[in-house]
């Protein structure tokens, strides 16, 4: 169906700033930060609102600087009521000595980061959306092709309701916010590099006997990291990372031996876990386009990279995309600009690559099997314990102030 202002005539191209192919976290707040710089835009998405992949249970972690970007659009005054904050992370490794943590209070921020699930941030967002009269949405529509000119980028879509069947439009800028299997990018021809970790993550809402008071835990082991997210009283986002081979053997534990699992690799931080969720398995991937901009087309978010959840950044750099992108175009009438997009893309392009970096860095230095690296490791975050200065630039980069 067709939301607000939804045209049904497909002989006059509908001219429009920007037209996002994807309604998903970033597809939506790009098109709020748009609509508030008074560029006209279309947004489709080929779900229902509020009830796609992109907006289902899974627990999300927002940076502090992801706030301070939502806070500006005016979304996050309506999103902090559904958020639990995070204001102390505890870092640990299994088997070896060595501990490290990092506080909101030290480097003087309200919290580090904030919990909240998909669900929620779908609701608010699309509640938002609707509200704007700048944003046409269409949902239960899919993009079938477009064509790039000089003036612009001509897009047919397609629709479920034979009396909007499709409808064209002519747009300075394409942005594909699509995910990572991106319909924009294969149009493209554009190529998908994948790293794969050979492992999945497991993730679940667990409850323990104490609740958390906004500590978060990581605990890195020989098989991969295991987590605790907080969610509001004494339940957590659950991650555990497992080897491919033993994929099937956790799947099919019962609850009780799950949780006896995650508690070995974990420890039993607030006390007994009593009650865990339904879990989800998904294979791990590291994802990037090298070429995300070609023409008057941009991709964004997991459209252009995915990350390893070791470090909590995928959402964050989607919307550190965004913070980049309308702070350049701010003043540029064209949205299309060439000089514009590839100085966008010149800059993201070495921020991506510093996270991915880190990212892939603690997976390898975290997961090497040799003893000696074990202890070394534990050195290190000992050092970092008693180092403030290092740990509040370990605590900057958590919380995506750090470019």
């Amino acid at each position: 169906m067709a939301s607000k202002n939804a045209q049904s005539s497909v002989e006059t191209p509908i001219n429009v700033d920007a037209f996002i192919n994807g309604g998903g976290p970033v597809g939506l707040i790009l098109a709020l930060g748009l609509a508030k710089q008074n560029r006209q835009v279309v947004l489709v998405e080929k779900s229902v609102p509020k009830q796609g992949p992109s907006f289902d249970g899974r627990v999300l972690a927002l940076s502090y600087g992801s706030r301070l970007v939502l806070e500006q659009l005016g979304i996050w005054q309506q999103l902090e009521p559904f958020t639990t904050e995070i204001s102390d992370i505890h870092v640990s490794q299994k088997g070896f000595m060595g501990v490290t943590h990092l506080h909101a209070k030290e480097v003087k921020v309200p919290a580090l980061g904030y919990s909240v699930t998909a669900y929620d941030l779908g609701q608010v967002l699309w509640q938002i959306a609707s509200e704007e009269s700048h944003i046409q949405l269409f949902t239960e529509c899919s993009l079938a092709s477009f064509e790039q000119q000089d003036s612009g980028v001509s897009v047919a879509i397609q629709c479920q309701k034979k009396e909007i069947e499709h409808h064209h439009f002519h747009a300075k800028l394409l942005v594909g916010a699509d995910g990572t299997y991106s319909k924009v990018r294969e149009i493209l021809g554009l190529p998908l590099e994948e790293n794969d970790y050979g492992a999945f993550g497991f993730i679940a809402k667990i409850e323990t006997e104490l609740e958390p008071n906004g500590w978060a835990f990581e605990r890195f082991t020989s098989e991969g990291p295991v987590a605790l997210l907080p969610m509001g009283g004494a339940f957590h986002k659950a991650v555990m990372v497992v080897p491919n081979d033993k994929r099937e053997a956790v799947a099919a534990l019962d609850d009780r031996s799950f949780m006896a699992l995650f508690s070995e690799k974990m420890g039993e931080r607030l006390g007994r876990f009593v009650s865990i969720s339904d879990r989800v398995a998904y294979p791990l991937k590291e994802t990037y386009v090298p070429e995300m901009v070609q023409g008057r087309v941009v991709l964004m978010g997991n459209a252009s990279h995915t990350q390893h959840p070791v470090a909590a950044q995928g959402l964050n750099l989607g919307i550190s995309d965004i913070q980049t992108f309308l702070s350049m175009m701010d003043d540029v009438e064209d949205l299309g600009d060439d000089t514009v997009l590839q100085q966008y893309q010149t800059e993201q392009q070495a921020h991506h690559q510093k996270i991915m970096g880190f990212t892939d860095g603690l997976i390898q230095v975290f997961q090497a099997p040799s003893s000696v690296v074990g202890h070394m490791r534990g050195i290190g975050l000992m050092a970092m314990e008693a180092m403030p200065n290092l740990r509040k630039r370990l605590s900057r980069m958590a919380m995506g102030l750090a470019k």
